[in-house]
């Protein structure tokens, strides 16, 4: 029962809605649990909902209002598709965002005792727990109650050092993505937007319907990204730039626009983030 309890709380993207006596809506069941799984923003957005430090979308709302009866019943309203994604997200969060599984363990299961069930089915499935791996490989040991064994000081000088290289590992790899490249700043967007000629074979080139210049590749690379983080990565000439192409297209281009936001926005889960930013002139 309480198994099931901590399976519906990790199952982030299972928007469940509570009917008398019925299953919940299946209403939900159709997402693409490892599209939002992937994407850190989203995945963050419902993980924040459920530990009341977000805002909560329309569906995270109806989670955190009927989690209780939930989490009280066994998830026994749980439709199959539901339970089969709360397994899945469980062995994602387990084995690639073990950060936020201890968060969300941290807070609907505090004594640890179906955090380690969770975890032994995960490896019996194969996984490989991220601090397993490392404790593995600098030759320490997991005691048997399921806890990491006091370190040597030897050791844990050994793991000071590897942290410390890791995270600066990590804040280049960061440093690195916080800016798209300036590489292509001094291209003639005006030259472009008014030749037809010019113009299409780039919207082409994003639709993937057409081959691409090497700052057509470039701009494919991160048109998805960009519209789901309102250009946050863009220096001030490609915000200017892109606000002016994209008002350009959907004014003068409809049916490319319309191809466009199928493409990379079919649910229109990302207008509330874009069009803000394209009516903006900062």
């Amino acid at each position: 029962m309480k198994m099931k309890s901590l399976l519906l709380v990790c199952c982030l993207v299972v928007v469940v809605v509570a009917r008398p006596s019925d299953k919940y809506t299946d209403k939900y069941d159709n997402l693409d649990i490892q599209e939002i799984l992937e994407n850190k923003r989203l995945l963050e957005a419902y993980v924040n909902c459920v530990l009341d430090k977000g805002k909560c979308t329309a569906e995270g709302k109806e989670l955190k209002e009927h989690l209780q009866e939930a989490i009280e019943t066994g998830c026994e309203k749980c439709t199959e598709a539901q339970e089969k994604g709360a397994y899945k997200a469980i062995e994602y969060l387990i084995k690639n965002e073990l950060q936020i599984w201890h968060k969300l363990t941290d807070k609907f299961d505090p004594s640890g005792k179906y955090r380690k069930m969770y975890e032994d089915r995960a490896k019996a499935n194969g996984i490989v727990i991220p601090e397993e791996r490392l404790m593995s490989r600098i030759g320490l040991k997991t005691c048997h109650t399921g806890q990491q064994c006091p370190i040597p000081t030897t050791w844990r000088m050994k793991l000071i050092l590897i942290s410390t290289i890791a995270l600066g590992i990590v804040t280049l790899a960061l440093a690195e993505e916080r800016q798209y490249t300036d590489r292509y700043d001094n291209i003639n967007i005006d030259e472009i937007i008014n030749n037809r000629r010019l113009l299409v074979p780039y919207i082409k080139c994003i639709l993937e319907t057409g081959r691409c210049t090497a700052e057509g590749k470039e701009l494919k690379n991160h048109i998805k990204d960009a519209m789901q983080t309102a250009c946050s990565k863009c220096t001030q000439w490609q915000r200017k730039g892109a606000r002016k192409v994209v008002k350009h297209i959907r004014e003068n281009e409809t049916e490319y626009w319309q191809k466009m936001l199928s493409k990379y926005d079919p649910k229109g889960e990302y207008k509330s983030i874009y069009e803000p930013f394209l009516e903006s002139d900062d």
